[in-house]
């Protein structure tokens, strides 16, 4: 097939998902998520930033798919909206610095007597800094952190939407981050 026939097929799917065919918006979602997945974890290098960034990307294409031009292709236009939400994710990266996960290696067991024993020791420490928390961020944070449970299976288990969920799990952050005991550890 040529590349003229697949910016067709785009430019139908795009106008049928402009008219409101929910169908037309999920082929074009199953057709690009794997792409811009790649691009997401080439850029960030963490499974559940690109889901969230891919995710988002899909939002917002939605969003303002009424302005789309169908005779353009939508891979470059979905690219830079992704690439957008890259760029979003890396400046909150860089202004928060998440401590919990700079210290979750504590949380494993080393091989020799004093590694376990300099581990046992950090790992009391965490957990009083978690005690410090508000039940609710302490509960997100071990489901994340300890459980190894994603944002939405964290959001099922609770039943709260995602985007609380989201917000919980940075304030819980943004407050460890604080703590002059984790602190030691960044």
């Amino acid at each position: 097939m040529s590349n003229t026939g697949l910016i067709t097929w785009d430019s139908h799917l795009v106008a049928r998902a402009k008219a409101g065919d929910q169908v037309a918006f999920e082929l074009i979602v199953d057709t690009y998520r794997p792409g811009l997945m790649s691009l997401a974890m080439r850029k960030l290098r963490s499974a559940e930033d690109a889901h969230d960034v891919v995710q988002e990307t899909f939002i917002k294409a939605f969003k303002n798919l009424k302005d789309f031009d169908v005779e353009r292709p939508i891979r470059p236009w979905l690219s830079r909206i992704c690439m957008n939400c890259i760029v979003d994710v890396a400046r909150q990266r860089k202004g928060n610095v998440d401590n919990l996960e700079s210290v979750e290696y504590a949380l494993s067991e080393g091989n020799t007597t004093e590694e376990r024993a300099e581990g046992s020791f950090r790992r009391n420490q965490i957990m009083v800094a978690l005690a410090k928390l508000p039940y609710r961020y302490r509960q997100i944070i071990i489901m994340r952190h300890f459980e190894h449970l994603d944002v939405m299976e964290i959001a099922a288990k609770l039943d709260k939407p995602e985007g609380t969920i989201k917000s919980w799990l940075f304030r819980a952050r943004a407050l460890l981050a604080k703590d002059p005991v984790l602190a030691a550890y960044a």
